[in-house]
């Protein structure tokens, strides 16, 4: 890896001019000042409660609570052991303590980090430089939005603040180069350089509001809210997240989305956003073909409508392949979500459709999107062995009925009809279609399955065939999708 970066080097320079040979000397000097060291301590109310949120940023940023604190407040160790107690002798409850960066970005002390390096902190103080003797000054949180993962700080100081300013991250270029700045391991402001390595990469399920840029700037723990510059010194990103798995994989929120949600924050302290009550999955060539839409079509399809919300009150059903809304082409879920959210709340937009190979506008009203779920559900229940007393097509699969008792064992609302995955065979058609044990099957081409007579009454032949899932992730929220059950 040395050889690879001597390399690089060497590439860099020979392309550099006289002019521009120190180009990232002059960008430290006028970026830096602007910079901010966070830390922050929460007190641990008990050491013994579960954690809510394992997340992609708990997985690649918050070591840095483990090695300079106790533990992530309320959360067990990976080793999955509780964080031991306070020492000894200590006074009240033992604290959390974590390091994380900011950047200024208006002369009254307003401070722009990730979320996740202030969430649930009972303090958060703020160092501008690495003197000694500079006291932190205390950080209070104005506004936080956790679904971009995003917090706003203010600071009373009588110290000269040197603001950044915010780029257009629309503008960027694969290749570019940037500069990442930040607090790393809590070694104090540092700088790295690498390029633009990728743009709109897939956000992680659980903040699916961004598309995030990828670069190969190095980025550690403790980096967590800093900025991502381009050469002007303009603000492009928010360093938010690395892959772990290997070198040079780093994500940051894109500077345009911050923008659009800021006058909220700084207004309200949160961010309303648009909602129509739908759930979508990626189309691929064969799920289009059943869909009746071209196979090289990129659109997303509804996998699930909520009853009562926007989407249910228009019409709109599974299946439904969702092309254009408000007048943007949509070509991925994120495309849609961050259409839908764009959207003031309580305002009437079309929404282009196919359904069965036939375009069709719906006219809906947008409402506002209501705070993740924190649902506490239970674990799928053991399995049942499905009645086989009437030859059935081999599928891989063994299904039970959906009785009361297991629809409350699933936390699935009683009126609801399906059929539950008992085990899965490995190898066979059900574990290629991505079937687990604990998943509804509540449709099969587009039928309703009431139960597993009703199943296999449609499921009968050796061809291909689409089911429509329900399954509930660690966190115990809903997740609706299709798959192809292929039996051919």
């Amino acid at each position: 890896m040395k050889k690879t970066g001597i390399v690089f080097l060497a590439f860099a320079a020979s392309v550099a001019t006289a002019s521009d040979a120190n180009i990232y000397v002059d960008l430290a000097k006028k970026v830096v000042p602007s910079v901010v060291n966070i830390s922050t301590a929460t007190t641990i109310k008990s050491p013994y409660t579960q954690g809510s949120q394992n997340d992609f940023f708990r997985r690649f940023f918050e070591d840095f609570f483990r090695q300079h604190g106790r533990g992530m407040p309320g959360e067990d160790d990976d080793d999955g052991q509780p964080p031991p107690p306070g020492p000894p002798g200590g006074q009240g409850a033992p604290k959390a303590m974590a390091l994380g960066t900011g950047f200024i970005i208006d002369v009254s002390g307003l401070i722009l980090t990730n979320n996740h390096v202030v969430a649930r902190a009972d303090e958060v103080k703020i160092s501008f430089t690495e003197d000694n003797d500079e006291k932190p000054t205390d950080g209070e949180i104005v506004g936080r939005d956790p679904e971009l993962d995003l917090a706003l700080i203010k600071v009373t100081t009588n110290r000269k603040l040197q603001p950044m300013n915010l780029g257009d991250s629309d503008l960027l270029q694969v290749g570019e180069y940037v500069m990442a700045v930040g607090n790393p391991f809590g070694q104090g402001h540092s700088v790295t350089h690498g390029i633009i390595s990728a743009k709109e990469r897939k956000a992680p399920e659980n903040i699916p509001l961004a598309n995030y840029l990828q670069t190969d700037a190095p980025i550690n723990p403790g980096n967590s809210g800093g900025p991502l510059v381009n050469l002007k010194g303009e603000v492009i990103g928010i360093n938010n997240a690395i892959d772990q798995r290997a070198q040079g994989i780093g994500f940051a929120i894109p500077i345009n989305l911050v923008k659009k949600i800021l006058p909220q924050l700084k207004t309200k302290g949160t961010v309303s956003r648009g909602y129509i009550g739908v759930l979508v999955g990626d189309l691929t060539p064969e799920l289009a073909a059943k869909l009746s839409v071209s196979r090289s079509l990129k659109a997303p399809f509804v996998t699930h409508v909520y009853p009562g919300q926007p989407a249910d009150k228009v019409g709109m059903k599974p299946y439904d392949v969702i092309l254009k809304f408000n007048g943007k082409e949509i070509k991925t879920p994120s495309d849609l979500i961050l259409a839908v959210t764009a959207v003031g709340v309580g305002d009437m937009v079309p929404v282009l459709i196919s359904r069965a190979g036939k375009e069709k506008i719906l006219n809906i009203k947008v409402m506002q999107r209501p705070s993740p779920e924190q649902a506490d559900r239970k674990k799928p229940p053991h399995p049942k062995k499905a009645d086989k007393k009437k030859p059935r097509i081999d599928a891989g699969v063994e299904l039970e009925d959906l009785t009361p008792d297991t629809a409350r064992e699933l936390g699935v609302p009683d009126n609801t009809v399906g059929v539950v995955v008992a085990t899965v065979a490995y190898g066979g058609p059900a574990d290629r279609a991505g079937l687990m044990r604990g998943d509804l099957i509540l449709e099969a081409d587009r039928k309703a399955v009431k139960d597993v007579e009703t199943f296999y009454a449609i499921v009968k032949d050796k061809k291909s065939y689409l089911l429509r899932v329900r399954r509930t992730d660690p966190q115990g929220r809903e997740l609706f999708s299709v798959v192809l059950l292929e039996l051919k």
